[in-house]
């Protein structure tokens, strides 16, 4: 019986020591392949107007700027950014929907994707707006997740 104790508890030392050394090997070949590549490799600006009057529709516009020159596949939804904007009090007022239909592009050199959003304000005060781009970068069959938000900036509203 003793034996038997023995035997199971050796397996059960050797089974959990097998599933470790995969795990590690798995995650640094992942992280190799885009070892060159970082989130300081991409930056992602805001341009709004100062000051809007109420009820006027206005045009935020994002960008997402790619800094190097390999060639990548930058994979996201079909709208890269998501725009976050809050009133003074810090509650998000903008609500929309998000599709999951994907757009890959095909890069090379330093690029720039741009995006505009347009959006209606009702109450008149001072609002901040930013905007978080959401991809994927694939390079040599690897690929890595990105999130990056721009710096937020204010506008107001008459």
């Amino acid at each position: 019986m003793k034996q038997c104790i023995v035997i199971i508890v050796f397996l059960i030392f050797l089974g959990c020591q097998s599933i470790k050394p995969v795990q590690i090997t798995a995650s640094s070949t992942v992280a190799g392949a885009l070892s060159s590549m970082t989130q300081a490799d991409y930056s992602v600006t805001l341009s709004i107007p100062q000051k809007v009057k109420v009820n006027e529709e206005f045009t935020i516009k994002a960008e997402l700027k790619k800094e190097f020159e390999q060639k990548v596949t930058i994979s996201s939804k079909q709208q890269m950014f998501v725009y976050v904007i809050k009133d003074r009090n810090g509650k998000q007022i903008n609500s929309y929907a998000i599709t999951d239909k994907g757009k890959n592009r095909e890069v090379s050199g330093k690029v720039v994707i741009s995006e505009n959003y347009k959006y209606k304000i009702k109450q008149p005060g001072k609002y901040e707006i930013s905007a978080i781009a959401e991809f994927t970068v694939i390079k040599d069959g690897k690929s890595q997740n990105y999130k990056i938000e721009s710096d937020s900036k204010k506008v107001e509203i008459e």
